[in-house]
């Protein structure tokens, strides 16, 4: 998996740099690349459940009484894929603030912060994730530029690690301030009875 990753990030560097051969490959190389952390996230949640049904996996005794506070099993599948799943929550998360996109906001003015807040609070993690790779890749092609693009991508990683934050502060902020005014609809008792399922 690591090598068609590579070979994703690598076309699509090669498109930007217009070389001939990278564009024919592009689409299929950017939805494989937005694909890689769904694929790598379910790869890595089944490991874990393998790991947690097999008895050779615990690092502790059959006979232990109780499994120690922050106990954490040790999983087979490389290290790189935690940056994959923590990309994927992410933006799984931002996605469900985008899905507040229409509500009813009390200004227009929190309704562009929130929307603002949260595409940003989703589309950050996407942006720095190829910014790393394309600086991985390109140092391995000239280390001669190698300290000149690690101090570049660090300002930028910082920099968004910012903009991140402060979106994510403006969210729960605008999150505290509308409950303030709120829609006669979220005073309404629903009757969840009408929900189940009901057979007879």
């Amino acid at each position: 998996m690591r090598e068609s990753f590579e070979e994703c990030s690598t076309t699509i560097r090669d498109a930007f740099r217009c070389q001939s051969e990278g564009l024919f490959k592009l689409p299929l190389a950017i939805i494989l690349l937005l694909l890689l952390p769904i694929i790598s996230f379910a790869f890595a949640f089944l490991a874990t459940v393998f790991d947690l049904l097999e008895s050779t996996s615990s690092s502790f005794l059959h006979d232990d009484t109780h499994v120690p506070t922050f106990y954490v099993p040790k999983h087979r599948y490389p290290k790189w894929y935690h940056i994959f799943l923590l990309v994927t929550l992410a933006v799984v998360f931002g996605g469900i603030h985008c899905s507040g996109w229409n509500f009813s906001f009390s200004t227009y003015a929190e309704q562009k912060l929130w929307r603002i807040a949260s595409l940003a609070v989703t589309i950050i993690p996407i942006a720095t994730f190829p910014i790393a790779v394309l600086s991985y890749l390109e140092t391995r092609v000239s280390p001669s530029i190698e300290a000149f693009v690690n101090g570049t991508v660090v300002v930028i990683l910082v920099l968004c690690a910012l903009a991140y934050v402060s979106a994510r502060l403006v969210l729960l902020g605008l999150a505290l301030s509308l409950l303030r005014h709120l829609p006669p609809t979220a005073f309404i008792a629903i009757d969840w009875t009408k929900f189940y399922p009901h057979i007879l």
